[in-house]
């Protein structure tokens, strides 16, 4: 699981580094903060448009075929972008960026998928889970220095170098479990989770939830900003609590879902993400209080992630990638329309109606997760095979 969680890493990295270097690029390449921004929508789109169309890649080709092909795509777009001259190739080359990575999630949250019972697939994918908050911890900070030491260009070569260790390292890896190929074609896979309504009603959880938590979370350096008083380029440093609370709450998720199941799982982390956004706009009497709440927020959504990857990874053994590449878009659809109507909130009725407003996406998740999250992963007997080369 090490290579995976180095490959979803890398990828958790290549999301939140920019963040550090617009200033930098917006500088070298003459363009406005605005426009340099659309690095970052670039990247995410095609992430969250295109996983469910290559979800089937990995059920019908196999694990290491979608891992390699997906990293060696991030990796030379990763190298496009450290060498772009202008802004529109260095758009492109984040467009191409997404397209790797929209491979390869999926397939690594798969091949964890794989293994052959509840207990050590939460465990697996909870490792994977944790490379998330590990790189918004990391991300950030790696950037900046990155881009001090050598410019704006030095963080995407070294995501670039990081892409390859992993390319050659699931390339020659025999510690991956591995999948049969589905018996079904590419376009069947795809139509039986698109027909599989528990499916579907199942990742409604994922998509109302994350609206809720990603739309609050790209503010949470405005509201330190505005509740505090503190600069703008240091109130981002709140993520960095965020992140350390992340990592605890992922890996600490796996061994809770091997005790009481994922559902249990999931439902009290979308419990805690509720509770800490309605509070978050009553914390504003002192930032250490805030503070604390926004680790309870982190706490929540990271520690219910990987249960909620674990009942969609049980859902189906021959599609399994294209029900979690289907999970995986429903969780970025969330982060793309979550910001916009948080964002139109907060500029009419602040924070203050902000909070309450992800504490009520928050709510309706869990009912829904209530109704339709199965209470026991059935695995058919048969179906996995023993970890092989990928």
């Amino acid at each position: 699981m090490i290579l995976l969680a180095l490959a979803v890493f890398v990828v958790g990295v290549d999301s939140y580094i920019v963040a550090a270097v617009l200033p930098e690029m917006a500088d070298d390449l003459g363009e406005s903060i605005a426009n340099v921004g659309l690095v970052a929508s670039a990247y995410a789109l095609p992430t969250a448009l295109l996983s469910p169309v290559f979800g089937p890649l990995s059920d019908q080709r196999g694990r290491r075929f979608s891992l390699t092909l997906g990293l060696a795509i991030f990796a030379v777009a990763a190298t496009a972008c450290a060498l772009a001259p202008n802004l529109p190739l260095l758009l492109l080359a984040r467009v191409i960026n997404g397209v790797g990575a929209a491979i390869l999630l999926p397939a690594a949250f798969a091949a964890a998928g794989d293994l052959p019972d509840e207990a050590q697939r939460g465990r697996a994918i909870a490792i994977l889970a944790a490379a998330f908050p590990l790189s918004n911890l990391l991300g950030l900070p790696i950037g900046a220095l990155a881009t001090a030491v050598a410019g704006w260009r030095a963080p995407f070569a070294l995501i670039s170098i990081l892409g390859i260790v992993a390319v050659v390292g699931v390339a020659t890896s025999r510690t991956v479990p591995s999948v049969r190929r589905a018996s079904a074609g590419y376009a069947s896979t795809f139509r039986d989770v698109l027909g599989d309504r528990h499916a579907l009603a199942v990742m409604s959880v994922t998509l109302v939830w994350f609206s809720g938590a990603v739309g609050l979370f790209v503010y949470v350096g405005e509201f330190i900003h505005r509740s505090f008083g503190i600069p703008a380029d240091r109130a981002g440093l709140a993520y960095l609590v965020v992140g350390a609370v992340g990592i605890v709450a992922a890996r600490s998720s796996g061994r809770v879902i091997s005790r009481v199941g994922p559902r249990r799982v999931v439902l009290a982390g979308i419990s805690l993400f509720a509770t800490a956004a309605f509070l978050l706009p009553l914390s504003v009497v002192a930032l250490p209080l805030s503070l604390v709440v926004m680790s309870i927020w982190a706490f929540g959504t990271w520690f219910g992630v990987p249960g909620m990857q674990t009942i969609v990874a049980g859902m189906s053994s021959t599609a399994r990638g294209t029900m979690l590449a289907f999970n995986g878009s429903a969780l970025n659809l969330g982060g793309v329309v979550g910001p916009i109507v948080s964002g139109r909130i907060i500029e009419s009725g602040g924070f203050a109606a902000a909070g309450p407003w992800s504490a009520f996406l928050g709510a309706c998740a869990f009912v829904i997760a209530w109704r339709v999250l199965p209470h026991h992963v059935e695995v058919e007997p048969g179906e996995f095979v023993e970890p092989a080369p990928i």
